[in-house]
């Protein structure tokens, strides 16, 4: 079938994006907009949800934007109870916020990699939790895609931190997809590699780097554009994937067939003397 009859899915489908204000999110959420979708974009920054909002021409009748700090005490909670407060009901829900910190473990400040974890794990959950919640009182037969990386698939020295959250995002999503199968509620995981988003400068890395032995200049090299990134994410809940890789990073799985520990050592071998930038 071709996708414009397939994009039908989304036509007035009320879906709630995470940290839709850069990023994979934000061209989540454009491109749920332009496939007649009700968009809910959450992130933390309103400067980057106007932003969104222009790109989109103003065109706010299916687009609702709220600013909002979701690693603070109560944020998921006090979001769940905005959308009950203006009767919202959402049967769609991409759960991306994330960040991530490169670098040695024990050089890296332990209060941002303390944010990175509520972030990553704890606010993660919590929002599939609720929004799962949310659905079944609702009798909402919906979709949650768990955003997680190709990290999640070996320990990765100098992302300790971070590959070992985006671990726990697909253990998670595996083991709730079955728990919530009975309630007609699809959950999956999506796996994006190195992507060419804001995220690689807030990593400590520069995307426009020349140094060519640096990690900055081989992720640019390997990152993919994140427009068909994230149509693959919209691809993938559509088609209720269980798990989904986009281009040859569908290959990363089989790295499993390596013990974790030799292919942490390999890639440490790989990244070793590199500078960052």
């Amino acid at each position: 079938m071709p996708d414009h009859h397939k994009n039908r899915f989304w036509k007035n489908r009320r879906v709630l994006v995470t940290g839709a204000g850069s990023g994979i999110g934000r061209e989540i959420a454009r491109q749920l907009h332009t496939h007649g979708a009700n968009v809910f974009a959450v992130s933390l920054h309103q400067h980057e949800l106007d932003q969104l909002a222009d790109s989109l021409d103003y065109d706010t009748h299916r687009l609702q934007c709220l600013a909002m700090d979701l690693t603070a005490k109560g944020a998921v909670r006090q979001l769940m109870a905005y959308l009950d407060e203006h009767h919202i009901t959402i049967e769609a829900l991409f759960n991306n916020a994330g960040t991530a910190l490169f670098g040695p473990h024990i050089e890296l400040d332990p209060k941002a990699v303390s944010n990175m974890l509520t972030l990553n794990i704890q606010v993660m959950s919590e929002m599939a939790s609720e929004m799962a919640r949310h659905m079944v009182n609702r009798r909402v037969a919906g979709h949650i895609l768990n955003v997680a990386s190709i990290a999640s698939f070996a320990p990765v020295p100098n992302l300790a931190a971070y590959s070992a959250s985006k671990h726990y995002v697909l253990a998670f999503t595996h083991a709730l997809a079955l728990e919530l199968r009975t309630h007609n509620i699809h959950v999956g995981a999506f796996c994006p590699g190195i992507t060419r988003i804001p995220i690689i400068e807030k990593m400590g890395l520069n995307s426009g780097s020349q140094n060519r032995n640096s990690v900055s200049f081989l992720a640019s090299k390997l990152a993919t554009p994140v427009t068909p990134v994230a149509a693959c994410a919209l691809r993938a809940m559509r088609d209720e994937k269980a798990l989904a890789l986009p281009g040859v990073n569908q290959l990363v799985p089989l790295g499993r067939l390596i013990p974790g520990r030799l292919l942490s050592s390999l890639v440490f071998r790989f990244l070793s003397g590199r500078q960052p930038a």
